[in-house]
């Protein structure tokens, strides 16, 4: 049994590593193609390109991409690049011009629109690129006619495309079906090596599935399958699918089919056909409220019969019963069951007793939005206390009346004070935790010492002397690099300058998220004096070595002043002797620039040439945050010392000093 899990978690390990692209980003930030030095970039076959994501708006206005290029001339700057790995296309039009509700068609003609020799000749250049590994095409683009799905269709034998997402909202069932057509075409091609194919709320219905199932068939390459939020499908389509997860090359890995687009009847079709899936990792049924508990009960146990090693159950309508089916999924390591409101706490003590009978191997687990209660919370103390494989637990929004109590988390602190448990990621946000539990979770935490994230937002019960239990912790944790403690805490003046003391000579942690808080009387507990304290540790202006000296490792998110704002930017640099210089530039040789001359004229003659270089020092390119420049501060140290620069009074005292020294 080992070796099984060990042989599933390598299975994992190595479809994770895939290209950085196992968990998708429906609404990805990257670069836009709209300015010239993004599209000099490409142009010169910058690597900076890699690590960015291509955005290109198919727009034909002044100014944009598609009205400016010569496809001609600058056309390689796409084709040949080789260093695009993510490329996402969308539209942005004018919401006078076109409602929201009225995308793009690709290939749709009209003023500020390319023409269809123009898309030809850009899709022309995405199929020579033998880069781009990633193309997501946005909802604000729909593909309902051939010519769309001509373009689509010529990605099949594309040199490196592993993974393509197309999200459309607003078509029709009928016009998706020539999406589904194109990319029927694409996964049947012998050249095609996509992998992964996304199809988030694309309306499909049986035909288009179906379509897009006689393309799967067969297919040993794609290992990851989303179909979101595609509620038109009946048992039809669900058998059509459930035809290729049986089909002996069916190699995937990950299906994703959480939001409403699944019934009893669908759900029995499919579980059916996990069950002889061993390839199968990952699953992702969140949010399919239209399963019933009846139905549930039958799917669990098909997919007890799986090799699943992360499960995603959320918002769903799993009962008791369930849970006791969910137990016996021994393969398990990744499971989020939050938002399951018709489990009671004796069905989680229940499920928490048979998870630590069977033996756990769970490494993550989300209970978050559900009834656990007292019992429940003891009986995880139970089986975490006798378990240490896991790394993550989230426990947020346990404040119904008949859910956790401040006692019962007590309580669940004092089972686990002996155990080994080392998380790396802890999440009590938003529940009854009082002084009494917070104290008895301070030692536990310094006992963690994998933590790195710890989310402790919106517990109201703990008061300002009992956060200042944190503050030991902070001062002496090694290993911690992100505390939220947003939102509604019971925080102060006294409270923030006890963390920013602890702080000081922390280097690990790189978060702190903090809120302005209100008392009864609706106001403010953190005042001015508060802030100034996280905007010390930030960069303390006392001295230059002081500013040298302070934090420039944290970035704190709060509701204080500019400067904390300010200075967790520069922060982001990781060059932190750049992040110190810019600091002290800003806070000491600001404005006129004469402030602090007296410090550098003061400096030994053998030092001055080291100091002028790093006034002088050109700021970096990949620079975050407000950069200022040390030229006028060089300015004013020459006109306060002009002999440093003379040349020839340079020599001469030089000369003095060499008569001087023989004497």
């Amino acid at each position: 049994m080992e070796d099984a899990n060990q042989q599933v978690n390598n299975d994992v390990d190595n479809e994770e590593n895939f290209e950085e692209f196992e968990d998708p980003s429906y609404n990805s930030e990257g670069e836009v193609l709209d300015n010239n030095d993004t599209f000099e970039k490409l142009k010169r076959n910058d690597p900076a390109i890699a690590d960015i994501e291509l955005v290109i708006p198919l727009n034909c206005s002044d100014g944009h991409f598609f009205n400016k290029i010569s496809w001609e001339e600058d056309g390689y700057c796409i084709g040949f690049n080789t260093h695009i790995k993510r490329v996402m296309l969308t539209y942005y039009g004018n919401p006078f011009d076109r409602p929201y509700n009225q995308p793009y068609i690709l290939g749709e003609q009209g003023n500020d629109l390319p023409t269809r020799q123009q898309l030809q000749d850009f899709f022309s250049c995405i199929y020579r690129n033998s880069s781009i590994k990633q193309l997501i095409i946005t909802s604000r683009i729909g593909i309902i006619d051939d010519f769309g799905g001509s373009l689509i269709e010529g990605l099949g034998d594309h040199h490196s495309l592993k993974r393509l997402q197309i999200e459309y909202d607003f078509n029709t069932a009928e016009q998706a079906r020539a999406s589904a057509r194109a990319l029927g075409k694409v996964l049947k091609h012998p050249k095609s090596e996509l992998k992964h194919l996304l199809l988030p709320n694309n309306n499909l219905d049986d035909i288009g599935l179906g379509v897009l199932c006689d393309g799967l068939l067969g297919n040993s390459k794609i290992t990851v399958f989303y179909l979101d939020n595609n509620r038109h499908i009946t048992s039809i389509g669900w058998q059509a699918l459930s035809t290729v997860l049986q089909h002996p090359n069916c190699k995937l890995t990950k299906l994703s089919l959480n939001w409403k687009g699944l019934n009893d009847e669908g759900s029995n079709i499919l579980g059916s056909a996990l069950s002889g899936l061993s390839s199968l990792k990952e699953l992702d049924l969140s949010q399919n409220e239209s399963i019933g508990s009846g139905g549930w009960h039958t799917l669990l146990n098909h997919l007890a019969q799986t090799s699943i090693v992360r499960l995603n159950l959320r918002s769903n309508k799993i009962d008791n019963g369930g849970l006791a089916s969910l137990a016996n999924m021994s393969t398990l390591q990744s499971l989020d069951i939050s938002m399951n409101n018709l489990c009671t706490p004796s069905g989680w003590w229940t499920f928490f007793k048979l998870l630590q009978r069977i033996g756990s191997q769970l490494k993550k687990l989300d209970i978050s939005c559900n009834k656990v209660g007292d019992v429940g919370v003891a009986a995880l103390g139970s089986l975490l206390s006798s378990a240490n494989t896991l790394k993550t637990l989230e426990m947020s929004s346990m404040r119904h009346p008949d859910d956790i109590s401040a006692q019962g988390w007590i309580s669940f602190f004092n089972t686990l004070q002996d155990s080994n448990v080392d998380l790396v990621e802890l999440v009590l946000a938003n529940n009854h935790i009082d002084d009494e539990g917070i104290q008895l979770l301070v030692p536990l935490l310094s006992r963690m010492s994998s933590l790195t994230q710890l989310n402790l937002s919106s517990n109201r019960s703990v008061t300002p002397t009992g956060w200042q239990t944190l503050s030991g912790f902070l001062q002496m944790n090694c290993a911690l690099e992100g505390l939220e403690l947003a939102f509604g805490n019971n925080l102060n003046d006294n409270t923030i300058i006890s963390f920013t003391s602890a702080l000081i000579h922390n280097k690990m942690l790189t978060r702190l998220s903090l809120a302005t808080c209100f008392n009864e009387d609706n106001n403010e507990t953190i005042t001015e004096r508060g802030w100034q304290a996280a905007s010390n540790l930030l960069c303390n202006t006392t001295s230059i070595l002081d500013t040298y000296n302070s934090n420039h490792t944290l970035h704190i998110f709060s509701g204080g002043d500019h400067n904390i704002a300010a200075y967790s930017r520069l922060n982001e640099n990781k060059d932190k002797v750049e992040v110190a210089r810019q600091k002290i530039l800003h806070t000491h040789f600001s404005n006129d620039g004469t402030s602090k001359i007296q410090e550098l004229l003061d400096m030994d003659l053998e030092m001055m040439p080291t100091a002028i270089s790093w006034i002088g020092r050109p700021t970096r390119h990949d620079w975050k945050g407000e950069s200022t420049s040390g030229l006028s501060t060089m300015y004013n140290l020459t006109r306060r010392l002009p002999d440093l620069f003379d040349s020839s009074s340079q020599k001469k005292k030089s000369s003095a000093g060499k008569r001087k020294y023989a004497a």
